[in-house]
């Protein structure tokens, strides 16, 4: 893919005008990484000694959201396709 078919939002996320995906920098990754892990030590009570596991379970939670916002962005590509698809045989 070309450079100039990718846009940037002010929130650092590449987006690709052809594919119905984000992706985030390596750096916004980490950054939301690092947050959720922080997260779940605090909700753990501060209890010093598990952040390794709270990387590990970050990285996964975060990685799953990621998925799952790209898959609720194909699906509404798809159904808009699929209607613009329905007017123009409708028109016809």
């Amino acid at each position: 893919m070309k450079r100039s078919e990718k846009t940037k939002s002010k929130s650092g996320i590449r987006r690709s005008k052809n594919a119905a995906q984000a992706t985030v920098s390596e750096q916004e990754l980490c950054e939301r990484v690092a947050q959720k892990a922080y997260d779940l030590y605090e909700k753990r009570g501060r209890t010093d000694g598990c952040d390794v596991e709270d990387w590990l379970e970050a990285e996964r939670l975060v990685l799953a959201q990621l998925e799952e916002q790209r898959r609720s962005r194909i699906k509404t590509r798809q159904q808009r396709s699929n209607g613009s698809r329905k007017n123009k045989v409708a028109e016809t």
